[in-house]
């Protein structure tokens, strides 16, 4: 959503029910709305399945083929554990509200919007205190896999510099998205918020 258009839209007489340029944004918000929903839930479920892959291939390492100790190589098995339980969190904190349809009205689709929007930057609050944890758990697993002769001493300094250059660059978009789009966009969305009901409209 273009929300310098809404904004500008919002000051002047579109903010009125009966104005069809009111109509017009009432449906961009709840499209918006659906939109992110969408996303939301693709981008879950992506996740979900690439996490499905993985934990068949460690349960057939296991169970199957033999080649996993779960007793010396219990750090992969943490790390997966680790990724589930965000998941988890991600989710639940994503479909909480989401049951119910936004009201068919600008204001209850900024409201649905600005929960999106904090619902994301929660996220993003959330893998910033996962990610030591997680980076610890990897190197842990990295270690033991050396320690089984899975990996070589060259092979775990090339993975300890491409975690670095992966963590780093995901972690600077993360910010970046935190903090020049999603905390803007939430700000100007209470703002139109708070015109509303200080408008009485």
């Amino acid at each position: 959503m273009d929300m310098a258009r809404l904004e500008r839209a919002w000051t002047g007489a579109a903010n009125r029910a009966e104005d069809a340029a009111g109509l017009y944004l009432i449906d961009s918000a709840m499209a918006e709305v659906a939109r992110r929903g969408r996303d939301f839930r693709l981008r879950m479920g992506l996740i979900g399945v690439a996490l499905g892959g993985w934990s068949l291939v460690a349960a057939y390492g296991i169970f199957g083929r033999g080649n996993v100790e779960p007793s010396r190589e219990w750090g992969s098995l943490l790390l997966l554990a680790i990724a589930w339980a965000v998941l988890a969190v991600v989710v639940r904190r994503g479909w909480e509200g989401a049951a119910a349809a936004p009201p068919e009205n600008l204001p209850g689709s900024l409201r649905a919007l600005l929960s999106q929007v904090e619902g994301a930057m929660g996220r993003i609050r959330v893998m910033g205190l996962v990610v030591p944890i997680f980076l610890l758990a990897l190197g842990l697993a990295v270690m033991q896999l050396g320690d089984v002769g899975k990996m070589t001493g060259s092979n775990i300094r090339d993975f300890a510099l491409l975690a670095t250059v992966g963590f780093g660059l995901s972690g600077s978009i993360m910010a970046v998205r935190y903090f020049r789009v999603l905390k803007p966009e939430a700000e100007r969305l209470r703002r139109l918020l708070r015109q509303y009901e200080e408008g009485g409209v």
